[in-house]
């Protein structure tokens, strides 16, 4: 019974903060997107964050009467303002009044320069060989399948493939 006793350790439990900070070890905690000569400052947001995010979206373009376009525009103006906020109650580097100046292809810009950001910290991200391609195509041709069954990234990898398939010369369009 003693040396039971002396082999179990009793450990302090971990706050939310430090478990995330474990999970995410070795990872940065500030990213860079650049546009010009313009370097800002972005960090990950939260699954809570983007679900916000995407809420307060939808409930503009309904207010608005808008359409998805309107939507998107919102989420990437929303998404652009959190992730450059590094701190909490701190001021957004891409505030409101600097996004209300971008044209709307600088500000599709920048939102995709901000996922290209976020798919290098994905944990997951798929690389799609030229052999799963087919067999997604496959399973999406004989309705086994659809786009709404594969998350974002898992699109943008299909259609990275596609590309390195053309590139390849490999299929016929």
């Amino acid at each position: 019974m003693d040396k039971m006793n002396r082999d179990i350790t009793h450990q302090v439990p971990m706050s939310a903060e430090e478990i995330v900070a474990k999970m995410r070890a070795g990872k940065k905690e500030v990213h860079e997107i650049k546009m010009g000569p313009l370097s800002i400052p972005v960090r990950v947001l939260s699954c809570d964050e983007v679900a916000a995010v995407r809420r307060e979206a939808i409930k503009f373009a309904t207010i608005m009467g808008g359409d998805d376009t309107d939507k998107n525009l919102a989420i990437q103006k929303s998404t652009l303002k959190l992730a450059s906020t590094l701190t909490k109650g701190g001021a957004p580097m891409l505030s409101d009044k600097v996004l209300a100046l971008l044209s709307l292809d600088e500000m599709s810009y920048l939102y995709e320069e901000f996922i290209k950001v976020m798919d290098t910290v994905n944990p997951a991200l798929e690389h799609i060989t030229p052999e799963i391609f087919r067999m997604i195509v496959d399973a999406l041709k004989k309705n086994t399948a659809s786009a709404r069954d594969l998350s974002m990234l898992q699109l943008r990898a299909i259609c990275t493939a596609y590309v390195d398939l053309i590139q390849r010369q490999e299929i016929q369009i």
